[in-house]
């Protein structure tokens, strides 16, 4: 099977145009306090919903949810926190009403050059920077989210991306906002029972022949080499075809739309992601559990759906 999966995707390396011309654009992030959406192009890049009052700092590539060279979009969505409640013998996530004010919320892009072996080459510097608005309190005097007090805000802007290469991705597909949703929804879990099914079968070569547009473009926005090819596939390997894993049911679902209405995935109503998963216990016995992210599109109207990232 390894080898199967080797033929697919383990040259994906020999159609990366631009490599001389490689720079990958970088989304560095603080959130604290909130629970949010990061978006680039309207294509998700890093999303939380959780309980607590800590803080996430992250610099993540978003080179995938960039098409091609000129103006992009980001956007971010900020809600409140949850807490864990126990309610007739269940704990379950109570969303809280409204942003606090210890909720902070900064962003800033930075273009990089990499060399081959992975080191910086060269920075370009950030494109801008952003900080959600602080105010005074009257009382305290301290500085607190400007926007507290609501149950959700949104912030938005764009910026100018060089990029040397150019993928299609959903530029041409199919509004999927203007189907009927029961519709939709029914045909796109369908797609989700065959993952579980060949992931719950270790049929990993038809996952990767169902993927293959979707990872070439991957590779091509992230400049593969040989050897970052192959830490792809071992990856792709590890993941999808992990032994003793077992699949879970797809329940307590909802379709979530990105890419201006293009692209579609179906998420948990509870934790706000993927409703493919499995669990597995690791090598110290431990109970662990992996989540598969799949965003669909439809190329062509009364085409079917098929992966794009």
């Amino acid at each position: 099977m390894n080898k199967e999966v080797n033929d697919i995707l383990g040259n994906l390396y020999k159609e990366v145009k631009h490599r001389d011309k490689a720079i990958s654009y970088r989304a560095i992030y603080f959130i604290g306090g909130c629970n949010f959406e990061l978006l680039i192009n309207d294509f998700p890049i890093m999303t939380y919903y959780g309980e607590g009052d800590g803080s996430l700092s992250e610099s993540a590539p978003i080179n995938t949810a960039i098409l091609k060279k000129g103006e992009q979009t980001w956007k971010i969505r900020v809600y409140p926190v949850h807490d864990k409640k126990e309610i007739d013998g269940k704990v379950v996530s109570i969303t809280r009403p409204a942003i606090q004010d210890g909720a902070r919320v900064e962003l800033a892009i930075e273009g990089i050059k990499f060399k081959e072996n992975g080191d910086i080459e060269k920075r370009f510097g950030k494109l801008f920077e952003f900080e959600a608005p602080l105010k005074k309190d009257e009382e305290t005097g301290k500085n607190v989210f400007a926007d507290a007090g609501k149950p959700y805000v949104e912030y938005s802007g764009t910026f100018y991306a060089d990029v040397p290469y150019e993928v299609e991705g959903w530029q041409k597909s199919v509004d999927l906002s203007k189907e009927d949703p029961k519709l939709l929804q029914a045909e796109l879990l369908k797609e989700y029972e065959k993952y579980k099914k060949w992931i719950q079968n270790r049929e990993l070569d038809k996952i990767a022949e169902s993927n293959l547009k979707s990872e070439k473009e991957f590779a091509n926005v992230n400049f593969f080499n040989a050897n970052l090819n192959k830490e792809y596939v071992d990856n792709f390997i590890d993941t999808w075809g992990r032994e003793n894993s077992r699949t879970q049911p797809l329940e307590n679902y909802s379709l979530k739309y990105y890419g201006n209405g293009k692209i579609i995935e179906l998420i948990n109503n509870s934790y706000k992601k993927s409703t493919l998963w499995v669990s597995f216990k690791d090598k110290q016995g431990i109970d662990k559990y992996t989540l598969y992210t799949l965003y669909f599109h439809r190329p062509k109207a009364g085409g079917p759906l098929e992966v794009i990232r």
